[in-house]
């Protein structure tokens, strides 16, 4: 009866993750083949500076691992997925096996964090163009929130891990996946500004990686640990390290973006200044 709950479940989920899908094919327009009025274009490039777009070669693209925001974007991110996959993979195990939930109170209570999570995405967005218009800079704007939330995601899963109140636990998860997602939002703001606009897919996409790796390993990981000790808390507090190291690369290794002149350069030379970064 149980797995066949958890295979309901599971098509529920894929059966709307189809239908999202199928509204974005209906609904998506590209921009670029738009008859776009003039203000609805300067509201979209608003804020940004007009760069040639180069074709990136690869022997540029190798160059991003070179610049320290590239690792700390890399290291940032695996926490960020790592605790993220925790509660996205585990959540209905965690609350059914160590908090004795049913299966049908299990569904609604692992519902309110992934609400939550929709939340924090949006707020994660809201706040960085908060800290731009208190005049951060573009990449202040970002790491400062995205170490802060990444924090908080940390200390609620602690708490989480300890409390005794299953009300008390969706609380404290609840408020751990929406800082998680608002780091999450954060981390893609950050792919925008880091480098030259024609590297930013591709400095979004090393992030990425980071963050398949944390993703990856998060359910395995986890899984071993509550087979080994019989708990869900040594797991959440692995995932709550685990973040609080990558809030702290945040902080630490992100310190400027890079330059096209430095990805740009002669041969395979980086001017020295560039390599400190």
């Amino acid at each position: 009866m149980l797995a066949f709950g958890w295979r309901w479940m599971f098509a529920i989920m894929g059966i709307a993750g189809l239908l999202v899908a199928l509204a974005w094919y209906l609904v998506y327009r590209d921009v670029e083949t738009m008859a776009l009025s003039p203000e609805e274009r300067a509201y979209l490039e608003e804020g940004t500076t007009p760069e040639p777009r180069l074709p990136t070669e690869f022997r540029e693209w190798l160059r991003l691992f070179r610049f320290r925001i590239t690792w700390g974007m890399i290291a940032g991110y695996f926490g960020t997925i790592y605790l993220t996959w925790v509660y996205t993979a585990w959540l209905p195990g965690y609350l059914e096996i160590e908090r004795h939930m049913s299966i049908a109170k299990t569904g609604w209570a692992a519902a309110i964090p992934s609400a939550a999570g929709v939340a924090g995405g949006i707020f994660g967005g809201w706040v960085v163009d908060l800290f731009m218009r208190a005049g951060f800079d573009p990449i202040a704007s970002r790491k400062y929130p995205m170490a802060a939330a990444l924090t908080g995601m940390a200390a609620f899963t602690v708490l989480a891990a300890y409390v005794p109140s299953n009300a008390w636990a969706i609380a404290f998860i609840s408020a751990a996946v929406f800082l998680g997602y608002s780091t999450s939002s954060s981390c893609w703001a950050m792919a925008s500004v880091a480098a030259p606009s024609n590297y930013t897919a591709s400095i979004g996409a090393i992030q990425n990686f980071g963050g398949y790796i944390g993703g990856a390993l998060a359910p395995t990981v986890t899984g071993f640990i509550v087979e080994a000790s019989g708990s869900f808390i040594p797991a959440l507090l692995l995932g709550a390290a685990i973040g609080l190291f990558s809030a702290i690369a945040y902080l630490v290794i992100i310190q400027r973006p890079i330059e096209a002149e430095a990805l740009r350069g002669v041969g395979s030379a980086i001017p020295a200044a560039a390599r400190s970064r």
